[in-house]
């Protein structure tokens, strides 16, 4: 009976929203649609105090957002609220989709109804009041037609509306600037859509919602900073908040470093010493999704690995006590963030030997034949590239120490290991920089660019001819060379950690 009184109100409200915004729409339809858009959010009243369960919203939500569709198509919505731009008028279908998606999620027990709060009533005023603000004080416009003082009401009012329901002010200025920064950037009508998700996964999700948005952050200034393609941006998000979700902080920084130090010591090496040579690289500058992947598959393998057996040896301790099998597990955990170390080990120390090793006073000699070789070519080894190679993979593996000693939990049982596992670390990762050159040399494709007669590793010329093939198989380019070897770093380190 509650749930059908919820639904007669939801009904109400509509009508009266609508009631209200037609006289207002013949002066300004903007503000119409404001009005429908704040009263709308207040839904979420009617929400908590009639409906005892959520299936009737989750199955009455989609009715109505494809109902706001048909009114949007045939232009009633238009009529109703003199605005006749389609296109911003679907805001207002995308709404009840973005109510159903948070609703959903609260189902399967992500975030509840304080996060539910934040993402309706935090959208609805956000958004309302950042319009009426802008158009009638707005003085400081950007490109998108939006203005300062709009930005400035969204935060201000997804700021008071989140501490009000969470009492937390820290989390309702991260809101507020979150809130603001996807309601600025996002187009029109989708802002619907994209605001309240955000703001219910900040609140559900908080502290680790931080941490989210912190590699959000950082991910954009690598792509601006020139450092990741669109790809690699999406990759490094992936890969890093799936290692950092798993390992905490201890899977952050070792990534952070890796990405930082070898941005650092190229442009460094760069400065000292400009491009010069007969090689034309394939790859260089920005990494993209498969350089990202090739780097830091096998240590978001590794997290993966230890949160399954995390979860098993918690359940065998509620289960039953079965003394082999935890053993077996915190074994496999110990391994897994062995493996993690090393991989992450093995990137470093593959990166700094080539940058720092193009440092060198001497010409790199390939492997492969013993002769000297043009800087940047696979394969070709010089001794200092070789010292920065094990000063990387040491570099790595110092801070993995410093930062997995002080986790708490089942990793209390192999804390004596660590030391171990730090010497594992940094031999596993430099012996996967050494393999990178050995399958550089031997297997990796080389070819003439047909343009210029330099050595190369692309398939094609800068004018589209084919490059001759010279050395190497086809399908072993740099890429495959990274993965092989961080395999190896990765394989050979978690089985050196289960024997240990």
């Amino acid at each position: 009976m509650q749930n059908l009184i919820g639904l007669l109100f939801s009904l109400l409200l509509v009508f009266i929203c609508f009631v209200i915004a037609y006289p207002v729409s013949k002066k300004n339809p903007e503000i119409a649609r404001k009005i429908v858009h704040i009263g709308a959010a207040h839904w979420y009243f009617i929400y908590a105090a009639f409906f005892t369960s959520p299936t009737p919203a989750l199955i009455g939500l989609p009715v109505v957002a494809v109902f706001d569709g048909i009114m949007n198509i045939t232009g009633r919505f238009g009529k109703a609220l003199g605005q006749s731009n389609q296109k911003r008028n679907w805001g207002l279908v995308w709404y009840p989709v973005s109510i159903f998606l948070m609703i959903l999620l609260g189902n399967f027990g992500i975030g509840g109804m304080t996060a539910l709060g934040v993402g309706l009533l935090g959208m609805g005023w956000g958004d309302g009041l950042a319009a009426i603000i802008g158009m009638k004080f707005g003085k400081h416009r950007f490109d998108t037609k939006k203005s300062l003082e709009g930005s400035a009401a969204f935060f201000a009012a997804v700021t008071v509306i989140a501490f009000l329901f969470t009492h937390n002010i820290i989390l309702s200025v991260v809101c507020g600037l979150t809130g603001a920064v996807f309601e600025f950037t996002t187009p029109f009508g989708l802002d619907n859509i994209t605001v309240p998700l955000v703001l219910y996964v900040t609140v559900a999700l908080w502290p680790k919602s931080a941490m989210l948005l912190g590699f959000a952050l950082m991910a954009c200034l690598a792509y601006k900073w020139n450092h990741l393609t669109a790809s690699g941006v999406s990759g490094a998000f992936v890969l890093g908040v799936l290692c950092t979700w798993i390992f905490g902080i201890a899977g952050l920084v070792p990534l952070l470093l890796f990405f930082v130090s070898s941005n650092v010591i190229g442009k460094i090496r760069t400065h000292i010493q400009k491009e010069e040579g007969n090689f034309i690289e394939k790859k260089n500058g920005r990494r993209d999704l498969v350089q990202v992947l090739a780097n830091g598959l096998m240590a978001a393998l590794a997290a993966v690995v230890f949160a399954i057996s995390d979860s098993c040896f918690r359940m065998n301790a509620l289960i039953a006590a079965d003394d082999a099998k935890e053993q077996l597990l915190i074994k496999l955990m110990f391994a897994a963030i062995v493996m993690f170390g090393a991989a992450t080990a093995e990137a470093a120390s593959d990166t700094w030997a080539g940058e720092i090793g193009r440092l060198s006073k001497k010409p790199p000699v390939s492997l492969k034949t013993g002769k000297a070789v043009s800087r940047g070519v696979s394969g070709g080894v010089t001794l200092l590239g070789y010292g920065g190679g094990l000063l990387g993979a040491a570099f790595i593996a110092v801070f993995w120490y410093v930062l997995f000693s002080g986790i708490s939990g089942p990793m209390d049982r192999f804390m004596n290991k660590l030391p171990l596992g730090l010497l594992v670390i940094t031999l596993s990762g430099f012996a996967g920089c050494i393999l990178d050159s050995f399958l550089g040399a031997f297997f990796q494709a080389l070819y003439i660019d047909a343009d210029s007669g330099k050595y190369t590793e692309k398939k094609k010329s800068p004018s589209g001819k084919d490059n001759a093939l010279i050395s190497g198989i086809q399908w072993m380019d740099n890429d495959m060379v990274n993965l092989a070897s961080n395999f190896f770093s990765a394989v050979i380190a978690f089985i050196a950690a289960m024997i240990i």
